[in-house]
């Protein structure tokens, strides 16, 4: 060491913040499960605002935004939210070294990484309304309960496209939250706050 002025800190309350700061710095489980739930959080966000890492998603097909217009009167809004499934089934998990999301419903990737989905050639029941009066059938398909008539029809084989609507991804936003969390957590640690 070179010779002049030495400075040595025998203060035991600094002594106990650096080393409670150097044993959260090595088992880091409590920041990382405080990591998880924010992931969580930002998913959940992500969905609600319909957006990707590239800006927003890209708009429904008119043929599924028709769909959708019913009882909840949905059309184009609420994307990957009308059951409510996906956006409920994120979940968190941390350890010592890790914080992740995600979800376990089987939809869930091809809604991350969009896809083709091959449907075969099948055979369904539609229900409809007859009117015997004039002999003519409603075209609009029922549930089966406010049906009056079923028949059997053959659907072609035929393929269904999903565009990629990323919703696990981290922005500036949330990478900049991700450090305020490790640093809080640190300083609840070492006791500085």
């Amino acid at each position: 060491m070179a010779k002049g002025i030495q400075l040595k800190v025998e203060d035991a309350e600094v002594n106990r913040a650096l080393s409670s700061a150097q044993r959260a710095s090595e088992n880091p489980g409590a920041i990382m499960s405080a990591v998880a739930a924010f992931l969580v959080t930002t998913t959940q966000r992500h969905i609600e605002r319909e957006t990707g890492p590239d800006g927003a998603w890209p708009r429904l097909s008119p043929r599924t935004a028709n769909k959708r217009i019913g009882r909840r009167r949905r059309g184009y809004e609420n994307m990957l939210r009308v059951s409510g499934r996906l956006y409920n089934s994120l979940t968190g998990d941390s350890g010592a070294d890790y914080a992740l999301v995600g979800s376990n419903l089987p939809y869930a990737a091809i809604h991350q990484f969009g896809g083709t989905i091959e449907q075969p050639a099948r055979e369904q029941e539609i229900y409809q309304n007859y009117n015997p009066r004039s002999d003519t059938f409603d075209p609009r398909f029922r549930p089966r309960r406010s049906s009056n008539f079923a028949r059997t029809v053959k659907v072609g084989a035929h393929t269904v496209t999903i565009p990629a609507r990323p919703y696990l991804y981290l922005d500036d936003t949330d990478r900049a939250e991700i450090e305020a969390i490790v640093a809080d957590g640190l300083k609840d640690e070492a006791d500085l706050r």
